[in-house]
């Protein structure tokens, strides 16, 4: 966990109650710690740039690399939607179980009743 993540699941929450002013100010923490010295202040957003696409959008550049996207697209509900229209090599492979993640066939295995009463995710 990164203080950046915090910071913007913060201005998700903040933006979720429609607190659109202090949800860009949270971004804007984030966005002013990442700027060239100097140019702090033309990294900041206003509230009227403020909407989810950007907040998805400043989600992936702040935290690429670092395996939150998946949990992040299931999340909002929009994995399957977004991987189709921004992924050309997942688009053709993605299905709609896919916002569920396969269970490891030895947790099926070691569960009491085994795949009778811990069955393993549909589509896998």
């Amino acid at each position: 966990m990164r203080l950046a993540d915090t910071y913007l699941l913060l201005a998700e929450a903040q933006f979720r109650q429609g607190k659109i002013a202090e949800a860009t100010e949270t971004i804007n923490v984030v966005r002013r710690r990442a700027a060239w010295p100097g140019k702090e202040s033309e990294m900041e957003i206003t509230p009227d740039e403020f909407t989810f696409e950007f907040l998805m959008e400043e989600r992936a550049r702040e935290l690429t690399g670092e395996q939150t996207r998946w949990l992040d697209l299931k999340r909002w509900g929009n994995l399957v939607e977004r991987v189709r229209l921004y992924n050309p090599q997942g688009a053709p492979n993605i299905q709609d179980f896919h916002v569920l993640r396969p269970i490891p066939q030895n947790q099926i295995d070691r569960a009491q009743g085994g795949e009778s009463a811990f069955p393993q995710n549909p589509g896998y």
